[in-house]
């Protein structure tokens, strides 16, 4: 008879997820967002020196590591103000979505930020270029690269980046997100099963 007191309240309790997602989701996509602009204004005032590791380039991958754990907190936040009763495949789903408003906060603040910087961008791509120009590479790899970079940094629609940052943040957010539960959840006992 535990067993299903303890059963019907997790499971009303588990399907309340969207709390945690939201927060998590929502802080991390604002943290990141802030920390890639400001990455990118380190860019822009840094000496083109030549050197392969920009502090752009260390910054995005800094950050997109970090935002990977957004799934992770998620379910600790989850099972810390809602339910510890947590099953594998609910933080897997937590994850997942915890990622995809990870991006969709991302890319709505780089796009506020645009708004108040418009020059930002290319700026950004200036510096980038001026790094490429002190390489010590063949002009010919170096105008590939140049043509390259150009065309990462050029701002893709709001739709194309939140279609292909969705998948690849949403799934890495999902792994995490289970080890969260390895972590961070509980099981019934065997003796409330009884």
């Amino acid at each position: 008879m535990q067993y299903d007191s303890v059963n019907m309240a997790t499971q009303g309790d588990e399907n309340d997820y969207w709390h945690s997602v939201l927060i998590v989701g929502a802080a991390f996509g604002v943290v990141g967002s802030l920390v890639t602009i400001l990455f990118g204004y380190l860019q822009i005032s840094s000496e083109p020196s030549g050197a392969l590791l920009t502090p752009l380039m260390i910054g995005s991958v800094l950050v997109r590591l970090a935002t990977c754990f957004a799934g992770m907190i998620a379910i600790w936040h989850m099972a810390r103000s809602v339910t510890p009763w947590l099953t594998l495949s609910r933080g897997a789903l937590i994850g997942f979505l915890a990622g995809g408003v990870v991006v969709i906060v991302d890319v709505v603040v780089q796009t506020l930020w645009l708004q108040i910087d418009p020059a930002y961008t290319e700026r950004v791509l200036e510096s980038i270029i001026a790094n490429l120009e002190q390489m010590n590479i063949p002009g010919d790899t170096r105008e590939e690269l140049i043509d390259q970079m150009a065309a990462a940094v050029e701002t893709p629609s709001l739709f194309s980046q939140i279609f292909y940052g969705i998948p690849v943040t949403g799934l890495l957010n999902l792994l995490t997100g289970m080890l969260g539960i390895k972590y961070f959840a509980r099981k019934p006992d065997k003796a409330e099963t009884d």
